[in-house]
């Protein structure tokens, strides 16, 4: 649950409007989970 709020707060701006469903749950594991954006504070924290 972490990685995907962290993910979907910062895609959420530039993500293009007609794809939001991407960014539900269930679609967001199938499109981004691989690769999920990562706060900034969590790496320079380790």
């Amino acid at each position: 649950p972490y990685d995907y709020l962290v993910d979907v707060l910062q895609r959420i701006d530039r993500h293009p409007a007609a794809d939001v469903a991407q960014l539900t749950p269930r679609l967001w594991k199938e499109y981004f989970a691989g690769q999920p954006l990562r706060s900034d504070i969590s790496t320079t924290t380790g």
